[in-house]
């Protein structure tokens, strides 16, 4: 219990350490400068031997203990700063008398007192400095040879900078006893906030988990009974082919059962891709872009269709699943949605100090400045068609994949003259 009492008071804030080492830095060249000029306008000026170059040194080790004992100074260094500050006021108190109490050395030594008033930084170090000082030049000034007026002046001011010195520390101690008390409090907010925050966090997940499960589980149920469907009306319009009712009511019905169901089908797996549950556990690995994009457009290619690679793509660190389900979604898109005779789709890249960009080309109709944001919103789609091959799915799975790893998506385009897509993805990810 004495030990930690006394381990306290050593005990310094960063900011008040940064201070008193600064302050003891500056005061070892000062006090050499001073004392030379103290010389040359003093002619009969005394002091001891080295005594003035020991202190420099003191000052200047002293005030360089922080930047190579940083953890000790956070506990001790109010001890350094006590210690270095007490035996110095004491050495110029007795320089002081040596001189006769001189003007120079006098106004050196009360510089000192109220000084380090200001860089101590407990009511114990205050009390003991300034009492001890008072008592050493009050001593000296009784017992030497001045005259009443000098000796008053003395008196007087030692006893000026005792009294503020106290109303000072007062001051301090009951801001530092407030700040103390505001940190505290901040404190015990923010860790009550991270607390609530971390439940809110892990309640969270517990519920995106389940939900997550819950899609996977309900859309891989669905897959059965829909491919059960799908092969009974298929079955169902074989037989019917040769039949007069091919094209009676009774097939057309059959049909749109067909498309309904390829439809929900499409949609289940658009569901089990956006969970992104499959891919949550695969490890990324460097992966060659350009064999990606090559496998996709081999998958597309067609007789009225020129797909260009515009210059050799780079290799990242990548989920190769995700990776190739954004450029799939891509380039397919840029095929799908193309309403030229000739379709012309060019993918390229750019590096960048931090990130890739890559981008899909194409000369489509290209898509209005208004609907830019909204074609990345999920089951969001520009066209009404009979035809059931999308689902409003794939260009929010696209900008789920990139935001996950920290990329970002957007397009570029001139209505009429086709679509730009561009996205990054961030080096070293």
């Amino acid at each position: 219990m004495f030990f930690e009492f006394f381990k306290n008071k050593g005990k310094l804030e960063p900011f008040e350490i940064r201070n008193s080492s600064t302050v003891l830095l500056l005061m070892a060249p000062g006090l050499y400068i001073y004392s030379l000029l103290i010389f040359y306008f003093n002619k009969k000026a005394v002091e001891f031997p080295y005594l003035r170059e020991i202190f420099a040194v003191v000052f200047l080790v002293a005030g360089l203990i922080p930047f190579v004992k940083k953890k000790w100074a956070r506990k001790y260094y109010g001890y350094v700063v006590f210690l270095v500050l007490f035996l110095f006021q004491h050495y110029l108190i007795y320089t002081t008398k040596t001189n006769n109490f001189s003007i120079d050395y006098l106004l050196g030594t009360f510089i000192v007192m109220f000084g380090a008033v200001l860089m101590l930084n407990n009511r114990g170090f205050v009390i003991a400095f300034s009492t001890f000082q008072l008592l050493h030049l009050t001593y000296w000034t009784l017992t030497s040879n001045i005259n009443i007026v000098l000796e008053s002046a003395i008196l007087i001011s030692t006893s000026t900078i005792f009294i503020f010195s106290i109303i000072i520390l007062n001051g301090h101690i009951r801001y530092r006893k407030k700040l103390q008390e505001v940190n505290s409090s901040l404190e015990n907010r923010v860790k009550e906030r991270t607390r609530d925050l971390e439940s809110r966090a892990k309640e969270l997940s517990e519920k995106n988990e389940d939900l997550e499960e819950f899609a996977y589980v309900v859309s891989h149920d669905l897959k059965t009974p829909l491919g059960n469907l799908h092969a009974l009306s298929e079955w169902m319009l074989e037989s019917d082919e040769g039949n007069d009712r091919g094209k009676s009511e009774y097939s057309n019905m059959l049909q749109m059962m067909k498309e309904q169901v390829e439809q929900i089908d499409l949609l289940i797996n658009g569901i089990l891709d956006y969970s992104l549950r499959a891919n949550d556990r695969e490890v990324k690995q460097e992966v060659n872009v350009n064999s990606v994009v090559e496998q996709i457009i081999q998958l597309n290619s067609d007789s009225n269709c020129t797909m260009v690679v515009k210059n050799k793509l780079p290799t990242v660190l990548y989920n190769e699943s995700q990776l190739t389900q954004v450029f799939k979604n891509l380039i397919e898109n840029a095929v799908k949605h193309n309403n030229k005779e000739y379709i012309y789709v060019e993918i390229g890249s750019e590096e960048y100090d931090e990130e890739y960009i890559f981008y899909v080309k194409d000369n489509g109709p290209g898509i209005d400045q208004k609907n830019h944001e909204k074609i990345f919103n999920l089951f969001q789609k520009l066209e009404e068609t009979s035809s059931f091959q999308s689902i409003g799915l794939g260009l929010a799975l696209v900008k789920k994949i990139l935001k996950r790893e920290g990329g970002r998506i957007w397009l570029k385009n001139e209505e009429g003259k086709g679509a730009a897509f561009y996205f990054s993805i961030m080096k070293n990810k």
